[in-house]
């Protein structure tokens, strides 16, 4: 059976929503919706510590939840 899973998603131009997110180029998930809010949350503010904040806009990603039988954290 498929095990529950969240993953950040991206909008982007050509795909719409998609997972862009890779740790030795798989997929990322995360087994809470929370987790991936906080990997958003980290990002932005690794962003802001770069002084690159102002290139990328929150809107554009989201948690989505997802059935993944083969997950990668």
């Amino acid at each position: 059976m498929a095990k529950e899973r969240f993953e950040v998603q991206t909008r982007t131009i050509c795909d719409g929503w998609t997972n862009c997110w890779t740790e030795d180029e798989l997929s990322l998930t995360f087994d809470t919706e929370q987790e991936a809010l906080d990997a958003i949350s980290e990002f932005f503010a690794d962003l802001s510590r770069a002084g690159m904040s102002q290139s990328y806009d929150l809107e554009d990603y989201r948690v989505a939840k997802i059935q993944d039988a083969v997950s990668h954290q």
